[in-house]
């Protein structure tokens, strides 16, 4: 075979198990870069919830200020907000679950299919749906934690006055 297209083109020829370990080192490749997404991913959604819970304090100053003139402890104003934050990340792990087992299905099902002419097994494990509501509610909460800090330091008369 190799004299017949000597010159003519390249022949690679390998065995099954070189071609395995071939494929295995470029699936690990592409797992690594799903991990570092995932990450990524992570890391926005965080820098979001931030600057949504830094302007949402802005807004509220105001009745902020009135909770604590009206006796609320800078710890239960603390607690408030970690609470109101802890529900946002669980509704977002209860919205990103169906969205995210869309996504997975036809990244699985359709565009492995045309793109590579074979697909895989689509895995849906109770475990990966419970670490993509644990990063979410962990997410959530760490992000809620330098606000509800500010929060805390409100002085009642400034924060009344604040239009």
């Amino acid at each position: 075979m190799r004299a017949a297209f000597d010159g003519k083109q390249e022949l690679l020829v390998q065995s099954n198990r070189d071609l395995r370990e071939s494929v295995l080192v470029v699936f690990d490749q592409t797992f690594a870069i799903t991990t570092a997404l995932n990450l990524l991913a992570t890391v926005v959604a965080f820098i979001g919830i931030l600057s949504a819970l830094a302007s949402l304090q802005l807004e509220r100053t105001r009745e902020f200020g009135a909770m604590r003139a009206n006796g609320m402890t800078r710890r239960q104003l603390f607690r408030l907000t970690l609470t109101e934050t802890s529900l946002m990340g669980a509704i977002a792990a209860v919205m990103a679950v169906p969205v995210g087992t869309v996504l997975a299905w036809v990244l699985v099902y359709i565009i492995n299919l045309r793109s590579f002419g074979w697909t895989l097994t689509l895995g849906l494990r109770p475990e990966f749906y419970a670490q993509a509501a644990l990063v979410a509610l962990v997410a959530s909460l760490l992000a809620g934690v330098y606000p509800a800090l500010r929060i805390g330091r409100i002085q009642p008369a400034r924060a009344l006055r604040l239009e």
